[in-house]
């Protein structure tokens, strides 16, 4: 049996879909707003830089909370048979697009020819999405009702993983 708590509903689905949304945000450049330091102006969504680097950090930060704040409001309302199946769901796509993605890349790194469809993060993520519909629907009931303590780690160190990775050619230029 899950915690029926609200409070710790919000707590954990805020915690988890805000780490999730950041590194989509950062992957797909969505930030509400655009900083730019060197003039003091912030504009809003997305703007190029002008007169030095623009800061998208914040704007990034801000579209995950507001998202996070959203979704997390929407899983106190949500009964609790679906929503341990919805983070069945989740735990089982982070750690498929994790485990699917790193397997891509490491073919790609060792193949002859040129496969560069494996690089497709949208092919990874609609295979982790399939496979993760399966586990979902096959789990047994008893072990559902255990997941939502066991495995919501999964998904916020699958997408701070997958952001490392992202972040890697700024942290080796």
């Amino acid at each position: 049996m899950m915690a029926t708590s609200k409070a710790t509903i919000l707590a954990v689905t805020f915690t988890v879909s805000c780490a999730v949304l950041y590194a989509v945000c950062t992957e797909l450049n969505l930030p509400l707003v655009t900083y730019h330091p060197v003039i003091g102006e912030i504009d809003f969504l997305w703007k190029p830089e002008r007169r030095g680097p623009a800061m998208y950090w914040y704007g990034w930060m801000l579209t995950s909370l507001i998202g996070a704040t959203i979704i997390a409001s929407m899983a106190t309302l949500i009964p609790e048979n679906w929503l341990q199946r919805i983070i069945t769901f989740a735990a089982a796509a982070a750690v498929a697009y994790l485990i699917v993605y790193s397997l891509a890349l490491f073919v790609y790194e060792k193949a002859t020819v040129e496969l560069e469809w494996l690089k497709w993060r949208w092919l990874s993520a609609a295979v982790a999405f399939v496979l993760a519909a399966v586990v979902s629907l096959l789990m047994p009931i008893a072990w559902n009702e255990r997941v939502w303590p066991g495995w919501t780690w999964a998904v916020p160190a699958g997408a701070l993983a997958v952001l490392g990775y992202y972040l890697v050619p700024y942290f080796t230029r």
